[in-house]
């Protein structure tokens, strides 16, 4: 089953497009910061929903952050953040969600010498007045009042997700001090495989996450195309379009208004979903009959090829049983399935008296261990144990031959 939180998108903020990253980063932290470049001040205090926020390799402060990553650049068109938003499945505790996030952050740092800031933010409310209400009652008990609701379904989008900002260059982790561009997530022939071993190890983690709490669910960034081709998804899927904030705003508030959205958008996404859904549906019903007699007809093989060594087993019984010589007893033994060598007499032995004693099986080893011992209570003897006397080969006597 694949997570409806399958998603990682990839930002690059870039100067070329307005951006500055002391917006950004006040934006997700829900702070307010200056920014020296622009001499503006920048607030995300009024919105609600900052369930946690952390920095990474920086031992300042998050305004201090940006402001050093902006001081770095010196073209007008430089890129100065690369975010990544990933969705968190609404399963995991609040906890865990901000562990998932914080390991990630810190993979990022090790693999590429960045400097991060982990934000996580809480789903949207359905009724924004209440959402409000609940997040400014600061006690013990409305601050658990309030992370209960927002894992409510009547109440919330349950849309759980991350805005990890990145530096674009190394910082030093002693010094703070900004070095060169990480050019291995901007090259074209390098970047697509370092995005893709990025999303690929979000999806490692998340799972992970999502199996330690005994969820069945998956999540999968894969493109559809790409499922596809490895026959883990049905054919005709269709991607949704990306609405952009100012249709993503208005999809919502006429949800609120009226339970859906009608605009043609909003209907086109909806008619998409509901293909996608039967798609699924029809095809995990043919792949759960087709595994079905898939094992069905592993079990009848199985079954087959168990009749089958009976009855070899049975015939070299029969071989070994009627021998009238050494010779013919050995070559019968050489010739079995059951055993793989002859050269040992222990092993013609144990032949022959399975033969004569028609066991349905060869006989077992011995085991290691006569008894069970506890290593921890186990005391060694004083006196040094006599050596077993070493057992020698028993003549081995075969109707009508004589003794050798």
């Amino acid at each position: 089953m694949i997570h409806p939180a399958s998603r990682l998108e990839v930002v690059v903020h870039s100067r070329a497009d307005g951006r500055s990253a002391v917006k950004s980063a006040a934006y997700t932290a829900r702070a307010a910061f200056r920014d020296t470049r622009l001499g503006k001040r920048f607030s995300g205090t009024g919105k609600a929903g900052l369930l946690s926020h952390e920095l990474i390799n920086w031992s300042r402060s998050a305004e201090d952050l940006w402001n050093a990553a902006e001081q770095a650049e010196t073209r007008s068109n430089a890129r100065v953040v690369r975010e990544l938003r990933p969705s968190l499945p609404a399963e995991l505790p609040l906890a865990d969600q901000v562990r998932l996030v914080r390991g990630f952050s810190l993979w990022l740092r090790d693999e590429y010498g960045v400097a991060a800031q982990a934000d996580l933010h809480a789903p949207e409310f359905h009724d924004k007045a209440l959402g409000k209400s609940l997040a400014r009652d600061k006690s013990e008990a409305g601050h658990a009042t309030y992370h209960a609701s927002l894992f409510d379904p009547l109440l919330t989008n349950r849309n759980f997700h991350a805005h990890i900002l990145m530096t674009t260059r190394n910082v030093c982790r002693e010094t703070g001090i900004f070095g060169a561009k990480t050019r291995i997530l901007d090259d074209k022939s390098s970047g697509p495989e370092e995005i893709l071993r990025i999303r690929q190890e979000w999806e490692k983690r998340t799972n992970a996450a999502l199996k330690k709490i005994g969820s069945d669910a998956r999540v999968d960034l894969r493109s559809y195309k790409t499922m596809i081709a490895a026959g883990d998804a049905p054919e005709g899927l269709v991607a949704q379009d990306h609405l952009g904030p100012r249709r993503v705003a208005r999809s919502r508030k006429q949800k609120q208004e009226i339970g859906e959205d009608t605009t043609l958008a909003g209907k086109h996404r909806a008619a998409v979903q509901q293909r996608n859904a039967e798609l699924w549906s029809s095809w995990l019903q043919l792949r759960a009959l087709q595994r079905e007699q898939d094992r069905e007809l592993a079990e009848q093989i199985a079954a087959e090829r168990e009749v089958e060594r009976k009855k070899v087993v049975e015939a070299e019984r029969r071989l070994l049983q009627g021998a009238d010589s050494a010779e013919e007893a050995e070559a019968a033994v050489a010739a079995s399935s059951q055993f793989d060598s002859v050269r040992m007499g222990s092993a013609f032995e144990h032949a022959m008296f399975w033969a004569r004693e028609e066991q349905s099986e060869p006989p077992c080893e011995e085991p290691e261990f006569s008894s069970t011992v506890d290593l921890e209570a186990y005391e060694p003897p004083q006196a040094k144990p006599h050596p077993e006397p070493l057992l020698q080969p028993r003549t081995v006597r075969v109707r009508g031959s004589r003794s050798r």
